[in-house]
């Protein structure tokens, strides 16, 4: 599940605020601030917030015996739940008849305390008596009495509440049964009183304090299925009456156990607040004191404000007829009130409903548990509906912001749109990385490009589906300091239509692509490079500064091709050129690499890669070897471009060698006239050799000559 959880630290101001994003590579407009998590409208919607009426004839609500939940009675609860020897034992009995059962508890407590008779009770009733929802639905309860519900081992809550007093009875401990009104299964929000009561339960006496006791809520709870599941609740072993006064009403209001007993009014009017919700220590901040939040006045969303110790967790969902609104809900930690700050955005009319969850720490095997519930009725479409997309734990640790797109969750692409982008701002020591997958979470190959703008400041996350259709995109993110793997941060829908016939694909791309400056001029929008029909070669053309060389290579089953990849400047497009020779057919790797030229501490690095896919080779190539002069001096080779020059043939020599005083060869290692060459073109014909042929080049006052190009002989 995903978290939809950030932080934010307003700053209150006012005006609008416009970010340019643009840059030479994307057509971006300028991006107006108005996001509904912007510190303006942050700002505007808690001055909203604290002009909205609120209840006043609310009591507050207090435990009226201050002394019944001391130190002693809190430690002595605990004691007995944890207790696993009573557990077992209990578990072990296999009573013939209820009387049968009661000497067993008697001869089992004797000599215990209250505390742990009572919990003894409580434990064989939700172990061994199940709801009975046959009866429940059909409004025909049977016998109910103590007797009854112990020879059919089910009861409804009136059952359990008759058992309960009849053992309690037979141990001469004092209990009563309360009935009156919970919010248990089917409870709908409503402002009228219900006609009669709906739910028993126990309170019971002990050291001359009184308590709440339900065992029926304890054994378990009815599925949305109408089953019963068994499932121990000890939190309704002797729970605080300030708690429990949020879904069980008694009748007679004594049996709140209340300093200030409530009224049914308000009573309706309180959230359902679960176990969880107290266990966790969750204040709720606003609404106060109600069960419903309605949109904020010209809004389209409605917003919770909750406060937690810093190590509980939250989710949430928002539902319609039982169904996630998929982008329906977001939910931020505010830093300067150190609040959480829950957006829900309803997109049609109808009643719909907003669960809590919630766990302690950050461990993944913990489950999330719900923990409170609301109701929001939407009796008008929202005029400028927005929505949320989906975000992970990490969006919130790491301190990301999407600038854009705002306000949603779903990019739509249509109109033969290739393409869609979004720009996270990130601290600077984060990075990111992307993932498109599609409606089958494949992953879409090529489908995104996602990089860091320096003069922007700003994360550029492409993506690019590859057909019509539901998409995910997916960015994650890590501390560049942190060597493990990116994690999930954040993910938006994209809804595809009208894909150009030849789709748009992102070859793999580096850092330093980026840093260096370097734009790709073809392929152009396609990950795989070019292969032409009957071509023995195929050509990357990249513009970079003029203080940036290259190399390649290419690799066939990851094993890298001898003399198959040759770099060199286009003097005549004033672009680089990288041309990859397979000597086989079947997917290539090409991969490029690039550096400054006055980096003289580190290698060149990765900057781009491209596969090959080549269906038809009419003849393999091997390019000459080139040294590292002939690309810091940008020369580049016309013809011939095969390494491999025929023995006795008279080959042409055509090259460009840029700034040389002199240019030479050798054939057989013998030098040759030095001929052919006027700044930078080299222009003659040889007769080839046995052996290797060479191309030399002298510059400045160096008296030596350094090598550029090797041609083998066969």
């Amino acid at each position: 599940m995903g978290c939809n959880n950030s932080k934010v630290t307003p700053a209150y101001s006012s005006g609008k605020r416009q970010v340019n994003y643009n840059d030479n590579d994307s057509d971006d407009d300028n991006i107006e601030d108005d996001s509904i998590l912007s510190h303006k409208n942050i700002a505007a919607d808690d001055t909203v917030i604290a002009r909205l009426p609120g209840a006043t004839d609310h009591v507050q609500i207090q435990v009226d015996d201050s002394q019944a939940f001391n130190e002693s009675f809190i430690q002595q609860r605990q004691q007995a739940i944890n207790n696993r020897s009573y557990q077992a034992t209990i578990e072990s009995w296999r009573p013939k008849s209820l009387q049968q059962l009661t000497e067993t508890i008697k001869t089992f407590s004797k000599g215990k305390s209250l505390i742990d008779r009572h919990w003894i009770i409580f434990y064989w009733i939700a172990c061994n008596i199940e709801y009975d929802t046959v009866s429940y639905f059909s409004g025909k309860y049977g016998d109910q009495t103590a007797e009854g519900v112990f020879r059919a081992q089910k009861g409804v809550c009136a059952g359990y509440a008759n058992l309960y007093k009849y053992l309690c009875d037979q141990l001469e401990m004092p209990c009563e049964i309360v009935s009156g009104y919970a919010k248990g299964y089917g409870f709908e929000s409503r402002t009228d009183a219900p006609s009669k009561t709906d739910h028993a339960w126990n309170v019971v006496q002990i050291d001359r304090h009184w308590y709440l006791m339900d065992s029926t809520w304890g054994a378990g709870h009815l599925d949305d299925a109408k089953e019963f599941k068994r499932e121990l609740s000890s939190y309704y072993f002797l729970p605080r009456p300030n708690e429990m006064i949020y879904h069980h009403l008694p009748e007679n209001e004594k049996w709140q156990l209340l300093r200030t007993p409530i009224k049914m009014t308000q009573y309706l009017q309180m959230p359902k607040l679960r176990q969880l919700y107290f266990d966790l220590q969750i204040e709720l901040v606003s609404p106060r004191n109600q069960a419903h939040v309605d949109l904020l006045p010209g809004k389209s969303y409605a917003l919770i404000f909750l406060r937690t110790p810093s190590d509980v967790r939250l989710i949430a969902n928002l539902k319609l007829n039982n169904e996630k609104i998929e982008g329906g809900h977001y939910i931020m930690f505010d830093e300067r009130k150190q609040l959480y700050r829950c957006y829900f955005a309803p997109l049609n009319i109808g009643k719909h409903t907003i669960t809590f969850y919630g766990k302690r720490g950050d461990s993944d095997t913990d489950q999330y548990i719900s923990a409170l519930d609301f109701n929001l009725d939407v009796k008008q479409k929202p005029k400028n509906a927005v929505s949320f997309p989906k975000t992970w734990k990490e969006f919130s640790n790491l301190g990301l912001e999407v600038i854009s797109p705002q306000n949603t969750h779903l990019i739509k692409l249509n109109n033969g749109a290739g393409h869609t982008q979004i720009l996270i701002k990130t601290p600077e020591n984060v990075e990111l990385l992307g993932r498109l997958e599609n409606e089958q979470k494949q992953k879409v190959k090529g489908g995104d490009q996602v990089y860091y703008n320096r003069r922007k400041n700003i994360w550029r996350c492409k993506f690019a589906p590859d057909r019509d259709g539901l998409f995910e995109a997916l960015i994650m993110a890590k501390k560049k300091s942190d060597p493990g793997s990116y994690t999930s941060a954040v993910a938006f829908k994209i809804e595809a239509r009208q894909i150009p016939s030849s789709p748009i694909s992102y070859p793999r791309t580096w850092a330093p692509f980026y840093d260096l400056g370097l734009k790709i001029e073809a392929p152009r929008n396609r990950s795989n490079a070019i292969w032409a029909d009957n071509a023995s070669y195929a050509e990357v053309l990249i513009q970079a500064p003029n203080d940036v060389q290259f190399s390649c290579d290419i690799k066939y089953n990851n094993v890298k091709i001898e003399n198959g990849s040759l770099a060199q400047y286009n003097n005549d497009k004033k672009l680089w050129q990288l041309l990859f020779a397979p000597e086989r057919t079947g997917l290539h790797e090409l991969t490029v690499y690039a550096k400054r030229n006055n980096d003289n501490e580190s290698s060149s690095r990765s900057v781009v890669q491209f596969d090959l896919d080549v269906n038809k080779l009419r003849r393999p190539m091997k390019f000459p070897l080139i040294y590292s002069q002939f690309q810091t001096k940008k020369c580049q080779i016309y013809t011939p471009l095969d390494g491999v020059l025929k023995k006795g043939s008279i080959v042409p020599i055509h090259c460009i060698v840029p700034g040389a005083t002199e240019v030479n060869l050798t054939v057989d290692s013998q030098w040759l006239n030095s001929e052919g060459y006027t700044d930078p073109i080299l222009q003659r014909q040889i007769t080839v050799g046995s052996s290797d042929v060479v191309i030399y080049a002298k510059y400045g006052q160096k008296p030596n000559y350094d090598g550029l190009v090797k041609y083998i002989v066969q």
